[in-house]
C-alpha cells in the first residue's frame, strides 16, 4: 500500500508541510510485481486496505504441478474431474475490513490474460481454453477460508467453518464479479450460496482467486463507495 509521506517543519513560527506526491495513493491496493506475491495460504490471506474509490489488485497465478483427470466416489464414472494439488501456486487470497460507512459496489475485471499450459489432448477433462468457465473466485465474511487440495474430495468441497457468501467465474474483461455473486452459480449443486441481497459492508472479508490449470495475469478493481 502506497501512503503519502509528509515532512512537518516549524520555521519562524509557521508550520510548513512538505509532501512527497509520488507516494500519494494511485488507486493500486496491491501489485505483485512491486509488493510481492499474494498469499496462497488459506488461513493467512494477504491483508490489504480498501479506500473509497478504486482499489486495484494486480496479480497472477501459476498452474499447479501434477494436474490430472480423476474420479471420486459418488461422482461420474468417467475421469472428468480436473484435479490440481499444490494449491499455493494457483490461489491468491486477500482479506480486507470495511467500516460502517463503506460499501464494496463492484469487483471489475479490468485486465485478464490467460495462457493454457495443459494440453486438452493429454488432459481431455480440461477442455479447450475457449470452452472453459474461467478462474473460480469467491468471497466470504471472515478473515480466512477453510479449504485444501490434499485430495480430490477436499478439492471439490466448499468451505464449512468460514462459508462463502458468493462465488463466480472470472472469464472476461469488463465482468463484475460482485454482480455474479448475486446471480445463480452456473453449475448445479451449489444453490443457496449466491443471493441477490449480498451486501459487502461493515466487516472483514476474504476474496479467493483459484485458477488451477492456466497461467494467468489479472487486474481486479475493488470499487468502494462511501455511505451515510
Amino acid at each position: 500500500m502506497k501512503m503519502k509521506k509528509c515532512i512537518y517543519a516549524l520555521t519562524l513560527g509557521l508550520l510548513f508541510i512538505a509532501c512527497d506526491k509520488e507516494d500519494e495513493y494511485d488507486g493500486i491496493a496491491w501489485n505483485e510485481a512491486i509488493d510481492g506475491e499474494l498469499s496462497g495460504v488459506m488461513s493467512s490471506p494477504t491483508p490489504i486496505t480498501l479506500r473509497n474509490g478504486d482499489n486495484r489488485i494486480i496479480g497472477g497465478s501459476t498452474p499447479a504441478s501434477g494436474g490430472e483427470c480423476t474420479t471420486f466416489q459418488g461422482g461420474p464414472p468417467a475421469p472428468v474431474i480436473p484435479y490440481f494439488p499444490n494449491h499455493e501456486s494457483y490461489t491468491d487470497l486477500v482479506t480486507f475490513t470495511l467500516s460502517a460507512n463503506q460499501r464494496l459496489v463492484g469487483i471489475k475485471i479490468e485486465a485478464l490474460e490467460v495462457s493454457p499450459v495443459y494440453s486438452s489432448d493429454e488432459y481431455p477433462c480440461i477442455g479447450q481454453l475457449e470452452l472453459q468457465a474461467g478462474a473460480f473466485t469467491a468471497i466470504n465474511n471472515s478473515n480466512q477460508i477453510d479449504w485444501n487440495s490434499d485430495n480430490v474430495i477436499n478439492f471439490i468441497s466448499l468451505p464449512v467453518q468460514h462459508p462463502l457468501k458468493g462465488m463466480g467465474f472470472a472469464k472476461s474483461v469488463g465482468d463484475d464479479l460482485l454482480a455474479k455473486y448475486r446471480q445463480d452459480f452456473p453449475l448445479p449443486g451449489y444453490e443457496g450460496i449466491n443471493t441477490p441481497s449480498l451486501d459487502v459492508t461493515n466487516g472483514t472479508y476474504t476474496f479467493w482467486w483459484k485458477e488451477g490449470q492456466n497461467q494467468t495475469s489479472y487486474t481486479l478493481n475493488f470499487m468502494v463507495d462511501e455511505i451515510d
